[in-house]
């Protein structure tokens, strides 16, 4: 399973990512692999080392930061298709266009993280056009106090509150519900 992680920039992707690898690494028998397909600077290494040194992480981000290229989305739809393992984690950035297009065809299925349902609608059509199945439609509420799981079916709907960096001690039940989902799927 090849799963995309999309949304508007700054909805939480890459904090959801770590925190839902997290997860999975604990409960799945099959250990997640995260596979970064935009050039952003942001590694799956990042939440890590914003931990442990967030001004260190944030210009090692910005060294690693490249202009996004044809080339590169060559190079990652490539790696999308010839990944064998069980379980993928793709984090396409923030944007829709064709070279997320070219990535995203040969991926599966996809988590959509967004502050608003009307912000999703893009990556909605995004996903119809990719061929992929929307496993998860999430709210990102960074203002909020408690997460909100509103049921288990198909697409998954919950509401994350406060996806924070270095703030990933405490638990979110919709991420952890999400892990179940997945495996439910896989």
């Amino acid at each position: 399973m090849k799963i995309v992680l999309g949304g508007p920039p700054r909805s939480g992707k890459s904090v959801l990512r770590h925190r839902l690898r997290t997860v999975l690494d604990s409960t799945s028998p099959h250990r997640p692999y995260v596979l970064n397909t935009n050039p952003d600077g942001e590694g799956a290494w990042y939440q890590t080392a914003h931990e442990q040194d967030p001004e260190g992480a944030f210009l090692a981000k910005q060294m690693a930061k490249q202009k996004w290229t044809d080339g590169h989305a060559d190079l990652y739809a490539s790696w999308v298709r010839n990944m064998t393992l069980p379980l993928v984690l793709l984090d396409v950035g923030g944007i829709v266009d064709d070279k997320n297009r070219r990535i995203c065809a040969a991926a599966t299925h996809a988590i959509l993280i967004a502050p608003t349902r009307e912000a999703l609608l893009p990556w909605q059509d995004f996903c119809a056009e990719c061929g992929l199945t929307i496993l998860a439609e999430l709210r990102s509420h960074y203002e909020g106090h408690a997460d909100e799981v509103e049921g288990d079916q198909t697409p998954f709907r919950a509401t994350i509150h406060r996806l924070e960096r270095g703030e990933l001690s405490t638990p979110r039940p919709a991420v952890e519900a999400l892990a179940a989902h997945i495996l439910k799927h896989l």
